[in-house]
């Protein structure tokens, strides 16, 4: 039996893949500890593992992000209000490093487990490698190092590795990262204060290389390449949510099978404060299509939806995406990664429309895979939506490159190979520890 620490950002699409390998790792028989915020004890403690909360100074709930930080709101969108928001989540970092600490002084881990951007690790990743277990960052979202074949994370441009494409991506990533310049000088700061040397290089490069793996929840067919990847980064596939044990389906189920496309909406657990951005719009535009619609709010009631509900379409909170995506013609959706990867796991074309966060990146790539239609928006017209589901279902190759994208999935199980890769690890430890 070995033992965990998994240390995640109190984010919905952060913490639920990694309470995913909380609990395939402790049906293996190991010990685990999860530590995040308050708002997700119920969901650790439900996988089995032992919960330890954020200390109070950072236990607060994501729901109020814009209360806790009004400038992130306010910000453009773009690369840079994706750059303001890390540096937000950048400051939690001394609290999440003592939260750590503390856990670890009575706890001896084998290895430690944190998700893209939780920084609680740096000031150990950055001190000696005999001081600290081993790190593995779980990727949870579209890769962000800069590349010499890919332009700035975040600026949702496709790669090119051609000598112009090259030099447009250099130009930018220099641009942009002396913009940055100011955000990691405070990250260095930081961790200046506490005795530590500052990051070795870009802060994104940095969350990349620093860890002793870097474990991308996705194939390579939906990466861009990149002729300079960090050895630190293994594709293992997505992580899906385990197969519903008990379903009663809804007295509408049957219409699945009713011989019309389906369509699924959605707009996440994070980005759905406003329905009217793509859910009300998708409903609008679909309305008199011979087509069955299937909007989830993702928890929130479904009067929130600020149009009618059409005959031809069902609005539910949640919906078991399992259950629901093998009948799915085409996935309407915010760009969220984990659901993204769920409808390509079973080649389902995808239209995409989110401009916060990271989802211009994840709209970039599907585009790019040829697996759906990016409509370079958040906030998109019906007519743009319906143009867009028409295309879909009308032109067979977005179907072909999603099973493209499928086959290349199926070849994972990533449960088993990050299981597989921990035992590796812990076991090497201790064969370095005997000698």
């Amino acid at each position: 039996m070995a033992r965990f620490v998994i240390a995640v950002t109190a984010l919905p699409g952060h913490v639920s893949p990694l309470l995913a390998i909380a609990q395939h790792l402790v049906g293996r028989g190991h010990e685990v500890v999860v530590h995040t915020a308050s708002l997700f004890r119920e969901k650790a403690e439900a996988t089995g593992a032992r919960f330890v909360p954020f200390p109070g100074e950072i236990d607060f709930d994501y729901r109020r992000i814009g209360e806790l930080f009004p400038d992130y709101h306010e910000a453009e969108r773009g690369p840079l209000k994706l750059l303001l928001g890390l540096k937000h989540l950048c400051r939690t970092m001394l609290g999440q490093k003592a939260g750590l600490d503390q856990i670890l002084s009575g706890f001896a881990a084998d290895a430690i487990l944190v998700d893209t951007v939780f920084a609680g690790t740096v000031p150990m990743l950055l001190g000696p490698r005999e001081a600290r277990p081993p790190v593995i960052t779980i990727g949870i979202t579209a890769l962000a190092a800069t590349s010499v074949d890919t332009a700035f994370f975040g600026s949702g441009m496709p790669p090119s590795s051609t000598s112009e494409g090259r030099a447009r991506n250099i130009a930018m990533h220099r641009n942009m990262q002396a913009q940055c310049a100011g955000m990691q000088q405070e990250f260095d700061e930081t961790l200046a204060s506490i005795g530590c040397p500052p990051l070795p290089e870009f802060m994104f490069d940095a969350f990349v290389s620093l860890p002793d793996l870097y474990l991308q929840l996705t194939g390579e067919s939906f990466e861009y390449p990149r002729s300079d990847l960090a050895e630190t980064v293994r594709f293992v596939g997505p992580l899906l949510a385990p197969p519903t044990k008990s379903f009663d389906p809804p007295a509408w189920w049957g219409q699945l099978d009713g011989g019309r496309p389906v369509v699924v909406a959605t707009q996440g657990t994070f980005a759905n404060e406003d329905f009217g951005q793509l859910i009300g719009p998708t409903l609008t535009a679909l309305a008199d299509e011979d087509l069955l619609v299937v909007a989830t709010t993702g928890g929130p009631p479904v009067d929130q939806i600020p149009v009618p509900i059409p005959a031809n379409a069902i609005a539910v909170p949640f919906v078991a995406y399992d259950r629901l995506l093998p009948k799915v013609d085409v996935f309407v959706t915010n760009g969220g990664y984990g659901s993204v990867n769920h409808a390509l796991s079973l080649g389902v074309p995808i239209v995409v429309a989110g401009d916060t966060e990271e989802k211009p990146e994840i709209a970039a790539r599907v585009a790019w895979a040829g697996a759906g239609i990016n409509l370079g928006t958040g906030h998109p017209r019906p007519e743009q939506i319906r143009d867009a589901v028409r295309t879909v279902l009308s032109d067979p190759r977005y179907r072909r490159r999603a099973q493209a994208l499928q086959a290349d999935f199926a070849r994972h199980d990533a449960r088993r190979e990050i299981a597989a890769i921990l035992a590796d690890l812990v076991s090497g430890q201790e064969r370095r520890a005997s000698a």
